[in-house]
């Protein structure tokens, strides 16, 4: 270590990574209060290697000298160190290389010195000790296999996607510790239910759900249009006293049902766009988006209502909002074009569009509750992305037996 004259060091701009020098006065008043702690790096012909924050913060304070190693002084660990801190600010580093590149050079001084906070490895590269726990966050759910993480097309979606995955993890682990708290002995209930809801709600003393799906019947009469094929295809009772029932009762016993930090998908008719939305907002604490999900049947089949008069229907949509500040698992675009599906049911969900959304919602933290599960498709749909547990109602014993069946086969 040799004290160096500052008038004789230079810095060559066609070899060094052409970056900002941020936070100098920062760097300055830590050379005032605490002196130099890590020297700069200089070649034997005093050509800066590493340390142009130190070098420029010492200049700035009017030091004439700064203390500095020489490169042929240093042992294989510290050209290594020197190395990695060049590497993190190498222009055009994509982030996730930037995001491996911070990790490796703060467990490398970790390993040197025995303990290393990231505010100290901050110290060391010019950055801060938030900028160092994200990056290293994010590397470590890369190294461990998390593709979504991985293939973000940006650091601060990829940063999104672990808060939101940690906060939904925090709020589960508080609500499973609340469960077991009042349900020592709670056993996990069967997957599909022959149940009515409107009967089964009142009396539900299980664990809550973190999200719940819902396909009331739409309350439009769809059951007797002429070209409804309802006969042939599972009819149920179709009528708007229906729909009202069904949602009353959802809200009604929502604080039993849903978990305090939790979401919905509501799937509805635009006959009541207004005054569903109205309802949720007077009798519940769901925030509800007003820009709806839609479907939109690429195989171009849909109700037609009145083929004389009017055009075919072929775009459903859901409400979707939340309880709490249930954080999403990542963005999805809010319509999709899926073909339909009419094989067992008169209003089959179809598994792969229902799991465009849920890509929104579901995760392994995520419990899904059903109430009218029909054919088992938001069921499938939610498993495959990862459920924790899922739960659905079907009042039809028929429905009941083929949605179980439809449950165990492998999409």
């Amino acid at each position: 270590m040799t004290a160096v004259e500052i008038s004789k060091i230079t810095v060559d701009r066609t070899t060094r990574q052409r970056r900002e020098l941020t936070n100098i006065e920062e760097m300055m008043d830590s050379l005032k209060r605490r002196g130099q702690i890590q020297n700069i790096v200089v070649t034997t012909s005093h050509v800066l290697v590493a340390g142009e924050r130190r070098l420029a913060a010492a200049k700035a304070l009017g030091w004439t000298h700064i203390e500095a190693k020489f490169t042929d002084e240093l042992d294989p660990h510290e050209l290594h160190a020197i190395e990695l801190e060049e590497n993190i600010k190498r222009v055009g580093l994509t982030w996730q290389d930037e995001c491996r590149a911070v990790k490796e050079y703060h467990e490398f001084r970790k390993a040197e010195e025995g303990e290393q906070s990231y505010a100290k490895t901050g110290s060391e590269l010019g950055y801060s000790e938030t900028h160092v726990r994200e990056r290293v966050n994010v590397a470590n759910a890369i190294l461990s296999g998390n593709t979504l993480v991985a293939a973000a097309p940006r650091f601060s979606t990829a940063r999104g996607i672990i808060e939101r995955a940690q906060s939904r993890a925090v709020q589960t682990d508080v609500l499973a510790i609340k469960e077991l708290a009042q349900s020592p002995s709670l056993k996990e209930p069967e997957v599909i239910l022959n149940e009515n809801f409107l009967e089964w709600a009142p009396a539900y003393k299980g664990p809550k759900f973190n999200f719940i799906h819902c396909d009331f019947p739409y309350g439009i009469g769809a059951d007797k249009f002429n070209q409804g094929s309802a006969a042939s295809h599972g009819g149920y009772d179709d009528s708007e006293d229906t729909y009202w029932e069904l949602l009353t009762c959802l809200l009604r016993h929502i604080d039993s049902l849903g978990s305090e930090q939790c979401h919905i998908m509501f799937w509805f008719s635009m006959h009541y766009y207004a005054p569903t939305l109205d309802f949720f907002e007077r009798n519940s604490d769901f925030r509800m988006d007003r820009f709806p999900l839609v479907w939109i049947k690429s195989d171009n089949i849909g109700i037609l209502p009145d083929p004389e008069r009017g055009p075919r229907r072929i775009y459903e949509t859901a409400l979707f909002g939340s309880r709490g500040d249930r954080k999403i698992v990542r963005p999805v675009s809010n319509a999709i074009a899926h073909p339909s599906q009419r094989d067992e049911h008169m209003s089959i969900k179809p598994e792969g569009m229902l799991a465009h959304f849920f890509r929104m919602f579901v995760d392994n933290s995520t419990s899904l509750l059903d109430p009218t599960c029909g054919s088992a498709g938001a069921l499938r749909a939610a498993k495959s992305g990862g459920a924790s547990r899922v739960l659905g109602l079907e009042i039809n014993p028929e429905f009941c037996n083929r949605a179980r069946l439809a449950l165990k086969t492998e999409k």
